[in-house]
């Protein structure tokens, strides 16, 4: 049975104390067995461009601290932890980490940045349904003892949200990942048939739906699938409704049908609420009317998609 950890900080300061307090109770209540042979530890953050933490659009350094902070706790001082981010198309990892303040974090922490861009970079071959993708992967990722998963509490123009399993979609060593966009959902499962998520923190501190909004809230879990269920259910989605989660389960990421969901001081209902839901529906067929026009005008300019194809 997959489980799920549904909490929040306890107070409205947002503090880091309470930041730290409600990550450390989200993964001590997940119960993840932590082995001591664990040498190399990824955390794969959602750093989709430069924006900052407090816009909702990515992942809140405090939540990456203090997960950093616990895994020494539970394998050790000496453990090697790797913060990993990829370029996108009108974003250069090594400009996000320095604006979003990883590169401040890393320093303090005593942990390494990697770009998944570069370095040494495998092809790996994975089937989806009917179709066959080769994918560049950093293997950094391939050889990690240890990938914890921190994406955002976020809705998305074309997946509908970006949660566990799009995050790692940003993890493809390749910038111009708009490339894969005409068959986003199955690259989405894909890559995380080829990279699994051991760990998922959803940092919903600053939540993102029509509006950026603070809800406190952390969503800890050990499958994607499963998180990206609960998750979507908070932002007002039928999970089964969203592609890529419907063919997830269809391709076996992850069994839905027996999650324990675990309500710790707040329960799902009473988030939903809270959640600045938007008619998904009716936004990407606005949202489709839209791209068409700066489709035009990338051609007529030559210029790069805009930064929101990549969230």
């Amino acid at each position: 049975m997959v489980k799920v950890v549904l909490t929040s900080t306890r107070t409205k300061s947002f503090s880091n104390e309470d930041i730290a307090k409600a990550v450390w109770r989200a993964v001590d209540l997940l119960g993840f067995s932590f082995s001591n042979e664990v040498e190399k530890v990824v955390i794969k953050p959602n750093l989709c461009y430069y924006w900052d933490y407090s816009t909702g659009e990515t992942t809140d350094p405090r939540v990456v601290s203090a997960l950093i902070d616990y895994i020494r706790n539970q394998v050790g001082k000496d453990v090697n932890i790797f913060i990993a981010e990829a370029d996108a198309s009108a974003m250069e990892t090594k400009y996000s980490f320095k604006i979003l303040g990883y590169e401040k974090l890393s320093q303090a922490k005593d942990v390494k940045l990697v770009n998944l861009c570069n370095g040494d970079i495998t092809k790996q071959k994975v089937k989806v349904r009917d179709k066959e993708f080769t994918l560049p992967i950093n293997k950094l990722l391939l050889e990690a003892d240890l990938i914890i998963n921190v994406p955002k509490l976020r809705t998305h123009n074309f997946a509908g949200i970006t949660c566990a399993m799009k995050n790692m979609f940003g993890a493809i060593a390749k910038p111009r990942k708009y490339v894969y966009h005409k068959t986003l959902s199955e690259v989405i499962v894909g890559i995380n048939k080829i990279v699994g998520s051991d760990i998922i923190i959803v940092d919903g501190i600053i939540a993102r739906g029509s509006s950026p909004k603070k809800l406190g809230v952390i969503l800890a879990g050990d499958n994607p699938l499963a998180t990206d269920f609960v998750a979507a259910k908070i932002m007002g989605f039928n999970p089964k409704q969203i592609q890529h989660l419907d063919i997830a389960e269809k391709e076996k990421i992850g069994n839905i049908d027996k999650i324990d969901l675990i309500e710790d001081n707040i329960t799902l209902n009473e988030i939903k609420k809270k959640f600045p839901a938007y008619n998904y529906f009716m936004h990407r067929l606005s949202w489709q009317l839209q791209l068409k026009m700066l489709k035009t005008y990338a051609a007529i300019t030559g210029d790069v998609i805009p930064p929101v194809l990549e969230q």
